[in-house]
């Protein structure tokens, strides 16, 4: 199981105790401040996010059992882990520390090995709960209007077709409809599971002697009729010497897809879309061009984060699941490449990645 690293805050008045603690969790790749007592460390807390608290019991002023009471009152116990640091003696101060909201207790003198594994308990089940809120937030927002549609569709089918009867015309267009919302449901919810997975390492590549101008090609015939269906042309310029290298041609693929269908996606009516492959003397080169709005400077700052939502909005109200280009940027990030946009000239926006051709896939 990988190991969660995440940005903590250690409070104790003891200097000696405080740069302990904090060498030693910086060394398993831990963002670490320190407090020297307990209003620094609400302060610090007020204006920064972490992601766990290390909180000493026995302080001058404001003490661990205050402090604790304090971050309570606006942060949950999933949201903000606290685990005190107690002397073997203050065993009544740990259970009030339990009872208010404290996650966890470490008694003095540090036992680190029982730390470590105490500190990872806690941010793992941070993760968890985290995770658990954005899914609930996708069931509840992107899930919920396909789900509905479907719903709707599946009724009418009922009321209109006895058993026994032929389907009408009408009849296979609702079946149709419902058949495209359940996709769009599916594509967010492989979406959502590819990219946890990959935040986990639990998806590596399966690396291939790979032809980008075949992959570019197959994406193409694939989307030629929701191409179609908005009037927008797709033309392709591949370069016609370009080498075959070392990559996982599947998630590559899944690039190039997401890259088109976007193009598409925020495209008018007779606009054309540009796909084209290139390389350089170590890289293989793939950019989608579309004549669209373009991108303004705001939506650059947010392009391959999770869940960002653009100022720009598809031309035919199709759906997203917010996850599509940060799952790119880790595909080709994985391959060891890099991968970015930048606006045209005259009109619309390039989506590029570049790919080493010595690419260390693994």
């Amino acid at each position: 199981m990988k190991n969660e690293t995440g940005k903590l805050l250690v409070v104790d008045d003891n200097e000696m105790n405080r740069d302990m603690l904090s060498r030693r969790l910086k060394r398993e790749n831990h963002t670490v401040d320190v407090a020297p007592e307990g209003k620094t460390a609400l302060d610090m807390i007020e204006k920064n996010k972490y992601d766990l608290i290390l909180l000493d019991i026995m302080m001058p002023e404001i003490s661990g059992i205050r402090a604790l009471e304090i971050i309570r009152e606006k942060s949950t116990l999933s949201e903000l882990p606290v685990i005190m640091v107690t002397a073997k003696d203050q065993s009544e101060d740990v259970v009030q520390a339990l009872k208010i909201g404290a996650n966890d207790y470490i008694t003095k003198p540090i036992d680190f090995p029982v730390l470590r594994a105490r500190v990872q308990t806690q941010l793992r089940l941070k993760r968890l709960s985290e995770l658990k809120d954005e899914f609930l937030s996708i069931a509840s927002h992107d899930l919920k209007n396909p789900l509905s549609c479907i719903m709707g569709f599946a009724s009418v089918i009922e009321s209109m077709v006895s058993p026994g009867e032929v389907m009408t015309e009408e009849i296979i267009r609702f079946l149709s409809k419902i058949s495209s919302q359940t996709k769009v449901m599916q594509r967010i919810i492989e979406d959502f599971l590819d990219f946890q997975a990959m935040e986990d390492g639990q998806i590596g590549l399966k690396p291939g002697n790979t032809d980008l101008n075949a992959i570019s090609q197959s994406v193409l015939e694939r989307n030629a009729a929701y191409a179609e269906k908005k009037f927008i042309t797709l033309d392709f310029e591949p370069e016609k010497s370009l080498p075959l290298f070392s990559a996982d041609s599947s998630r590559l693929e899944q690039v190039v897809q997401n890259f088109v269908s976007n193009a598409i996606k925020f495209s008018d009516k007779g606009n054309r879309v540009l796909v084209r492959t290139g390389k350089s003397e170590d890289s293989v080169i793939f950019e989608a061009i579309d004549s669209g709005p373009g991108l303004r400077d705001e939506d650059m700052k947010k392009l391959f984060v999770k869940y960002a939502r653009l100022s720009n909005r598809p031309t035919g109200g199709e759906k997203s699941s917010g996850l599509g280009l940060a799952i790119c940027k880790k595909i080709i990030e994985m391959h060891g490449g890099a991968i970015g946009a930048r606006n045209n000239p005259d009109s619309g926006a390039t989506f590029w990645f570049r790919i080493p051709l010595s690419s260390g896939s693994s």
